[in-house]
């Protein structure tokens, strides 16, 4: 069975204890896989909070702070609406991802595809 989007985005907790194991770089949006699945579209820039310093999209150490997340463990995840799917890491970074307005391409901003065909979009 699919779950229509939730207002308390549950299913997102399905990555909670798991890996992130891979990052895809796709033309105008990017994955993040968490031995998939879940697996999670970001259509919006994503932050990543690492070595006490934050990065952005398009910023010159992006890619790398980012990948520097592979083989880490989800120790929470939380959906602040209107500001950001924020997945945070056992040693304490962070990776997330805009939900505001104005960060907005396309009419999503996240799509999760979870275990037991459970999806969200955001």
């Amino acid at each position: 069975m699919t779950d229509a989007t939730s207002p308390d985005h549950e299913v997102f907790q399905q990555i909670v204890g798991e890996q992130l194991s891979g990052v895809t770089f796709v033309m105008d949006y990017l994955q993040l896989q968490f031995n998939p699945p879940p697996t999670i579209n970001v259509y919006t820039p994503l932050t990543v909070f690492s070595h006490g310093e934050f990065v952005r999209s398009g910023d010159d150490q992006f890619r790398n702070r980012l990948c520097e997340q592979i083989t880490k463990i989800v120790k929470s995840v939380s959906v602040v609406p209107g500001d950001a799917l924020k997945i945070t890491f056992q040693d304490g970074s962070v990776i997330a991802a805009s939900l505001k307005e104005s960060d907005y391409r396309c009419a999503e901003a996240i799509n999760f595809q979870g275990r037991g065909n459970r999806w969200d979009v955001i």
